[in-house]
C-alpha cells in the first residue's frame, strides 16, 4: 500500500511539471466584453393574472345552524334591491316594524318583538355597535352606512334580531373600484366611492366614501339633511394562518331643525384593530382572535363629547359537524367585563343544535345573564323543523341606574316546506311580559304631544307566515304575514302586518355576453291594521291608524353597471309610519353606480 501511494505521488508531481511547462509566448485575452452588444432579450413576461389572497374570517355566527334561523344578504342583495339604508333591508324579515320619522335623513328605528331597544343587537365586524350620544338607548339603524358592507346576516331569536355586518374584504390583487350616483326628489344628492387594492405581500387597503344630501320639505319631519360617511382600512394577511387590520369609520350627519324636530349635529367615530392567528388553513381547527375597539361621538351641542373603549379576546375551535368557541369582553364603565360562549353540533345530518350564553358585569354592582337554544331537524319530502328557547335576566339600558333588570322566557318555532318552486315557513312564538325603557329620540317630536316611552307588553302569543312562490319564470311571488294575537297589539307591533312583494327578474336581453345584463322590477305592499305608538306625557296611548304603503322599484344591470329608481308610496296615503310625523307621497330617487375591476 505504501508503495502505491508513492508510485502515485510521484506521478502526480510529474503530472504537474509537464503542465507547468507552457508556451510563454502565449497571452491571457483581457479584452472586454463588447460594450455596444445588446444585452440577452427577457423573454419572460410580466404575470399580470390575479391572485387571489386570505381575507379576515367573517365575523359571524359558526355553523352549523338550524335551517331558517338565519337570513343573509349578500352583496347583490344590498346594490340590485330596494334598499337604501340598514333600516329598508331589516324591513325584509317578518315582525320587523321600521318607525319612519319621514323620507331618507329622518329617524328609522326598527321595532321588533315588543322589545323596544332590547330587540335589536347590532355588531360591526364582530364589535358591538353601542348607541352613543343623545340618544344612548335607542340605535339608528339609518344611520349605519351600508356603503363599506359586504355581507349582512340577521339571526332571528324570538323576541330579538342580531345583525351581523361585514364589511368588504378584497381578495383579488385586481384593484377594484365604485363610483356611484344618485338624485332624487327635494334636490336629493347621492355619491359613493371606494377604492380596494391588494398586494401579493398580503398587504391591503380600502377607501370608501359616501355623501349623502336632501334640503327636506318645508313645513314636515322630512327636515334637511346631510351626511358624509368615510371608511378606511389597511390589513396584512399573508396566508389564512395570521393576520392584522385596523379600520376607522368616521360618520358625520345633520339634520336641521323644523317645526317637530331639533337641531341634530353628531359626529361619530370608530376604530377596530384586529389580529388572529389559525392552526390551519381550511378555516378548521383553532384561532385566537385580539380586538381593541374606541368609539367616540362628539359636535353634538345638546350633550357633552363621550368615548368608549373595547377589548376582546376570543378562541374558538371548529370541526367539520361543530364548533365551540369563548369569548373575554373588557367594556366601558358601565359594562366593565362580558364572558360569552357559543357552540353548534351536528351529531347527525338533519339535526342541528346551536346555543349561546353571556354573563355580563354593570356598574353599581349589578349584573345580567342570558341564554339561547336553537334546534333544527330536517325531514323528508322538503319539510324541516325548527325552534328557539330564549332566556334572560339581563339589563337594556346599562346607563340607566335604575335598571334593574327583567326575567324573560320567550320560545318560537315553526314547520318549513322548500321545493324548487315553493318556499314557506309557518310557526308561533310565546313573548313573557316586557317593560321598555324610554323612547327613541330620533322619532320624538319636540311639542308636549308626542309619545314620551313606549307602554309596558303583556304575555303575547305570535302568529308568523313567510315565503315565496315561483308563478312563472323569472315571476315570483313573495311576503311575509305576522299577528301578535293581541286586540291592539303591543307599540309599533300592529296585528295584521304584513309585507307583499311580486318581482320579475329576467336576463333575457341575449344582445349581451350571457350573465352580465339582469332586469329587475318589483311592487311591494307594507300594510298593517290599527295599533299602538306609545304613550303621551299624560300616559295615553297614542294610535297608530292602519295604512297601506306601496312602492315601485327598478333596476337594470349591465356588467359593473346598475340603474335603479325607486319610488314610494306610491298608494298616495295620507299616513305615516309614527303619529305626528308625516311621510309624504310619491317620494321617488333613482342613480347609477359603476363597478370596476381594473
Amino acid at each position: 500500500m505504501t508503495r502505491g501511494l508513492s508510485s502515485t505521488a510521484a506521478l502526480l508531481l510529474v503530472a504537474v511539471g509537464a503542465a507547468a511547462q507552457v508556451d510563454s509566448t502565449a497571452r491571457r485575452d483581457t479584452l472586454a466584453r463588447d460594450s455596444t452588444a445588446p444585452p440577452p432579450k427577457d423573454t419572460t413576461t410580466r404575470d399580470t393574472v390575479p391572485h387571489y389572497l386570505p381575507v379576515f374570517p367573517q365575523a359571524i355566527p359558526a355553523g352549523p345552524l338550524p335551517p331558517g334561523t338565519r337570513y343573509t344578504f349578500n352583496a347583490d342583495s344590498l346594490i340590485f334591491s330596494n334598499v337604501q339604508t340598514l333600516s329598508d333591508l331589516l324591513a325584509h324579515i317578518p315582525g320587523v316594524y321600521v318607525a319612519r320619522g319621514g323620507i331618507y335623513g329622518a329617524g328609522e328605528i326598527v321595532m321588533y318583538g315588543g322589545r323596544g331597544a332590547a330587540g335589536l343587537e347590532i355588531y360591526w365586524d364582530g364589535v358591538p355597535y353601542l348607541p352613543l350620544g343623545r340618544d344612548s338607548v335607542f340605535l339608528d339603524p339609518a344611520r349605519i352606512s351600508l356603503a363599506p358592507l359586504e355581507r349582512i346576516d340577521v339571526i332571528v331569536l324570538p323576541a330579538s334580531l342580531r345583525v351581523y355586518l361585514v364589511t368588504l374584504r378584497q381578495r383579488s390583487t385586481e384593484t377594484a373600484s365604485q363610483v356611484g350616483v344618485a338624485t332624487g326628489e327635494v334636490k336629493t344628492a347621492n355619491y359613493r366611492g371606494a377604492f380596494l387594492r391588494r398586494w401579493r405581500s398580503g398587504l391591503g387597503l380600502s377607501l370608501v366614501a359616501d355623501y349623502n344630501n336632501n334640503e327636506g320639505i318645508e313645513g314636515s319631519s322630512s327636515t334637511a339633511f346631510n351626511s358624509v360617511d368615510l371608511w378606511l382600512k389597511g390589513e396584512y394577511a399573508p396566508s389564512a394562518r395570521f393576520g392584522a387590520s385596523f379600520q376607522t369609520l368616521s360618520s358625520r350627519w345633520h339634520r336641521s331643525a323644523g317645526p317637530l324636530t331639533a337641531n341634530w349635529h353628531p359626529q361619530r367615530r370608530d376604530g377596530i384593530f384586529r389580529v388572529f392567528a389559525a392552526a390551519r388553513d381550511d378555516g378548521l381547527g383553532p384561532r385566537a382572535q385580539a380586538t381593541f375597539a374606541t368609539t367616540s361621538v362628539s359636535r353634538d351641542t345638546a350633550v357633552p363629547d363621550r368615548s368608549l373603549s373595547e377589548s376582546t379576546l376570543e378562541i374558538t375551535n371548529d370541526w367539520s359537524r361543530a364548533h365551540i368557541g369563548f369569548a373575554i369582553r373588557r367594556l366601558d364603565h358601565a359594562r366593565p367585563w362580558q364572558f360569552e360562549g357559543t357552540g353548534a353540533w351536528s351529531p347527525f345530518p338533519g339535526l342541528t343544535l346551536a346555543g349561546d350564553a353571556r354573563h355580563a358585569d354593570y356598574s353599581r354592582g349589578r349584573s345580567g345573564n342570558r341564554a339561547h337554544l336553537a334546534a333544527g331537524l330536517i325531514l323528508p319530502a322538503g319539510l324541516s323543523l325548527h325552534g328557539d328557547l330564549a332566556w334572560a335576566h339581563d339589563l337594556q339600558a346599562p346607563l340607566d341606574s335604575s335598571d334593574l333588570g327583567q326575567r324573560t322566557v320567550d320560545a318560537s318555532g315553526a314547520v318549513r316546506w322548500d321545493r324548487s318552486w315553493i318556499s314557506l315557513d309557518v310557526g308561533g312564538a310565546t313573548l313573557d311580559p316586557f317593560a321598555p325603557i324610554g323612547f327613541p329620540v330620533a322619532i320624538t317630536a319636540i311639542d308636549s304631544s308626542g309619545p314620551v316611552r313606549l307602554s309596558p307588553t303583556q304575555r303575547t302569543r305570535y302568529f308568523t307566515a313567510h315565503g315565496a312562490l315561483r308563478l312563472l319564470p323569472g315571476l315570483q311571488l313573495s311576503g311575509w304575514y305576522f299577528d301578535p294575537l293581541v286586540r291592539t297589539g303591543n307599540d309599533f307591533e300592529p296585528p295584521y302586518h304584513a309585507r307583499l312583494s311580486l318581482t320579475f327578474y329576467s336576463k333575457f336581453w341575449r344582445v349581451y355576453r350571457s350573465g352580465i345584463f339582469g332586469l329587475r322590477g318589483e311592487l311591494a305592499m307594507d300594510s298593517w291594521s290599527r295599533g299602538t305608538a306609545g304613550l303621551d306625557s299624560a300616559g295615553a296611548l297614542r294610535l297608530l291608524p292602519g295604512v297601506t304603503m306601496g312602492e315601485v322599484n327598478v333596476e337594470v344591470r349591465i356588467a359593473g353597471v346598475t340603474i335603479f329608481w325607486v319610488q314610494r308610496n306610491v298608494t298616495l296615503q295620507r299616513a305615516s309610519y309614527v303619529p305626528g310625523l308625516d311621510y309624504p307621497r310619491r317620494f321617488q330617487y333613482y342613480g347609477v353606480r359603476w363597478l370596476f375591476t381594473n
